[in-house]
């Protein structure tokens, strides 16, 4: 019987079955300022993340609170120097919980909100 590769204690899993990936991706952590999208509450603060790592269509992040699959963000990738570029929606596409009550977020970049300013 096979055994599969899986990640062993919070260490986030890799693809595993080659080809699986549509495009490369770049291992990097930078912060990620976030909030769900459209704001669902008039005091609704940002949250903080960090990326595993990018790719031109999404990326994955690690954050404090779990989001639902299918679920809008909005969201700013800070540039190494705190940088900020302008404002994007991802939409979650996977999300998997760890030990340390933490969670990682699979994110697709939406193709018509990447090249669109979105309003604060």
């Amino acid at each position: 019987m096979a055994t599969a590769n899986l990640a062993v204690g919070t260490a986030p899993m890799r693809a595993v079955k080659a080809g699986e990936r549509r495009e490369a991706r770049e291992d990097t952590i930078r912060i990620v300022e976030y909030s769900r999208y459209p704001r669902d509450a008039a005091k609704q603060r940002l949250q903080l993340g960090f990326t595993r790592d990018l790719s031109r269509m999404g990326m994955c992040v690690g954050v404090d609170r779990e989001e639902r699959v299918g679920a809008l963000l909005k969201l700013c990738v800070r540039d190494v120097d705190g940088g900020s570029p302008e404002p994007t929606i991802a939409r979650v596409v996977w999300t998997r919980a760890e030990r340390d009550g933490r969670f990682w977020l699979g994110l697709e970049l939406l193709p018509d909100a990447c090249h669109r300013k979105v309003a604060a």
